[in-house]
């Protein structure tokens, strides 16, 4: 990519498009530990989520919480620094 084509990435609609992959994902990971066997989706979510507990309403809202979190902290760090890589090295 020369420099005329560089365009600058924005965090907010990075962060709204990971935060919502990530929540769609979580939803579909919760459906499908719904139909498949039960352990081996619910002891990934209940490893990998901070005080996830097994099918209460609680822990769907904290899981759906932590996605959008991570997708705003991805965000936030990804784009400062592809921005400057690009800028600096393009």
């Amino acid at each position: 990519m020369t420099r005329p084509d560089f365009r600058p990435l924005s965090i907010v609609p990075m962060g709204v498009t990971l935060s919502g992959f990530l929540s769609a994902t979580y939803v579909l990971c919760l459906l499908a530990a719904l139909v498949l066997p039960p352990q081996g989706m619910r002891s990934v979510l209940e490893a990998v989520i901070p005080g996830f507990v097994w099918l209460t309403a609680t822990s769907a809202v904290l899981g759906l919480l932590w996605a959008v979190f991570i997708g705003w902290y991805i965000a936030v760090l990804f784009v400062p620094i592809r921005n400057f890589a690009f800028r600096r090295f393009a």
